[in-house]
């Protein structure tokens, strides 16, 4: 009787542990699915606007204010229940990791800003992610990002642009005569023949035999005009530029407004509102001029006309005129710029 009332509550006790255990899991299991942890020098962007601190605590001092989609670098962490030790461009400092989310291929930026009362109403963002991989980090080369003797060109002829100097290497597509190229690199194939590099990362590198190219004139810079970061968009070269105070860090050609009725406005703007991509419609069919663009990437809109800069899709002739008012640029250098630049960002549009 009394070995089997042991026996009775021996078994209970295990079940009961056991009941307390799985419990316990269920409430350490949601807590961990709550909080996404980040491994250390993971690259990392803010969800919120947020604040660097001194402390891993609500109580901290602010080291640097930072707008949503900002990039850093996780250093440490976590501490006191989800606090980050990171790295922003050289500040430092403490940040929850409610406030992060991690960069790898399912990140999408989120939508800043205030919709653009467009001309043509502009449809509502999708609100799903945009279906592109980041660029990785490029090799380090003496000559990228250095644009001084920068030129614009075009092709005399048609010919092939390719992966690397040599007709050995992969030929990634063809360009007609006429497409307008920025001359950033010279370089010697195995036979000592010269190629231009004729693309800047985050794009693929691509090359194209010099007897295919005709020199234009040279890349006209704006110097320090404004302060901090801001863009230029030089209309007669068709050519956009970001800039930190004077000096040019990211330079590509640009397709802006095509035909007297849809030409991007001159002036000085600023950025007001952005999202990873959109749905974009307008024109009529009448003109022949109507379009109606899926999951149109990084838009960043700096006129109340609907006028922005943005990734393209559906054409590769950048260089010259093709939009409706538009600034296009190539989908790594909308997505670069797009992490780039920030609400409130300087947008000088000139001729």
């Amino acid at each position: 009787m009394f070995r089997k009332s042991i026996q009775k509550y021996y078994g209970i006790g295990i079940i009961a542990l056991l009941v307390a255990a799985i419990v316990g899991w269920g409430v350490t299991g949601a807590r961990a699915q709550s909080q996404q942890r980040f491994p250390l020098s993971s690259p990392v962007a803010t969800n919120v606007k947020t604040s660097l601190l001194d402390q891993p605590v609500e109580s901290g001092a602010v080291t640097k204010s930072l707008p949503a989609n900002a990039r850093g670098i996780v250093l440490g962490g976590p501490f006191n229940e989800g606090w980050y030790w990171l790295d922003f461009s050289g500040s430092r400092g403490y940040a929850p990791g409610k406030s992060l989310v991690l960069v790898d291929d399912k990140y999408t930026p989120v939508p800043e800003g205030t919709p653009p009362a467009a001309k043509t109403p502009l449809p509502a963002p999708t609100g799903t992610s945009v279906p592109i991989t980041p660029t990785a980090t490029p090799a380090l080369d003496p000559l990228l990002g250095n644009y001084t003797g920068l030129w614009l060109g075009e092709m005399s002829s048609a010919g092939n642009v390719r992966v690397a100097p040599g007709t050995e290497n992969t030929r990634l597509k063809g360009w007609p005569a006429g497409r307008r190229v920025l001359l950033y690199q010279e370089a010697k194939d195995s036979k000592g023949d010269t190629w231009y590099r004729v693309s800047e990362p985050p794009e693929e590198p691509m090359y194209v035999h010099s007897s295919l190219i005709k020199k234009l004139e040279p890349v006209k810079f704006e110097g320090a005009k404004y302060k901090g970061r801001w863009i230029n968009v030089n209309i007669s070269q068709q050519i956009t530029t970001a800039y930190e105070d004077g000096k040019p860090v990211k330079v590509t050609l640009c397709s802006t407004g095509k035909g007297k009725d849809n030409l991007t406005e001159l002036g000085v703007w600023k950025i007001y509102w952005r999202l990873p991509k959109q749905d974009m419609s307008g024109g009529n069919l009448a003109s022949g001029d109507f379009y109606d663009l899926k999951d149109v990437p990084y838009p960043q809109y700096f006129h109340t006309s609907g006028e922005g800069l943005h990734g393209t899709y559906w054409h590769d002739d950048f260089g010259r005129p093709h939009s409706h008012g538009c600034v296009n640029l190539s989908t790594p250098m909308s997505e670069w710029l797009y992490g780039w630049a920030s609400i409130g960002t300087i947008v000088y549009v000139h001729n």
